[in-house]
């Protein structure tokens, strides 16, 4: 559930992430980032946002409505000496949290958020305008896990790549229980 297709006028979402910690007493504290073009997107980040939760079925058990509370431009890195950054490109995040309380249930819960459409500058999607995006987390059933945080990546990745020089990226991420992570790459849907 990476991808979503949707019919709109949006060009605006680069990317995003979302993950949770366990507060203990069921309450858990949802974080999710979306990251916008600036430039190029035309609507606002969504106020609210809503998170779908569903249960191992498949079925929605809870719509959670978050108030935007604003977002930040993010600083342009450049890590390359002789790179000179292009002045059309613009990155803006916000962060989404809330706590919510979900007793435990067979099979544990899927979060998800959803919003089309992805930045219209992208080259390497077909009808790009028609693609949205889908992020989503998964809260283990509390037999398997009890009071498990889930893993949130330690870098962001760079705005800028730049053709024929090479992209070294620590693309890890950290688990605040201690949990062994592990990785895998695969195509996305």
């Amino acid at each position: 559930m990476l991808l979503l297709s949707l019919r709109g006028f949006a060009t605006h979402i680069v990317g995003g992430e979302i993950y949770y910690d366990c507060l203990g007493g069921n309450n858990y504290r949802i974080t999710f980032k979306v990251y916008r073009d600036c430039i190029n997107g035309i609507p606002p980040f969504d106020d609210p946002a809503s998170i779908g939760v569903f249960n191992s079925s498949g079925i929605l058990v809870q719509n959670v409505l978050v108030n935007f509370t604003g977002s930040i431009v993010l600083p342009l890195t450049i890590t390359n000496p002789c790179f000179t950054p292009p002045t059309n490109v613009c990155v803006e995040e916000t962060v989404y949290e809330t706590v919510i309380n979900l007793p435990p249930i067979p099979g544990g819960y899927h979060l998800s958020y959803q919003r089309c459409c992805r930045n219209s500058t992208i080259l390497n999607i077909i009808n790009v305008q028609d693609i949205g995006a889908t992020y989503t987390c998964y809260i283990p059933d509390s037999i398997a896990a009890a009071c498990n945080s889930s893993p949130r990546y330690n870098n962001f990745p760079p705005i800028y790549l730049c053709a024929g020089v090479p992209l070294d990226f620590d693309h890890s991420a950290t688990d605040l229980d201690g949990d062994s992570l592990a990785y895998k790459l695969c195509d996305p849907f």
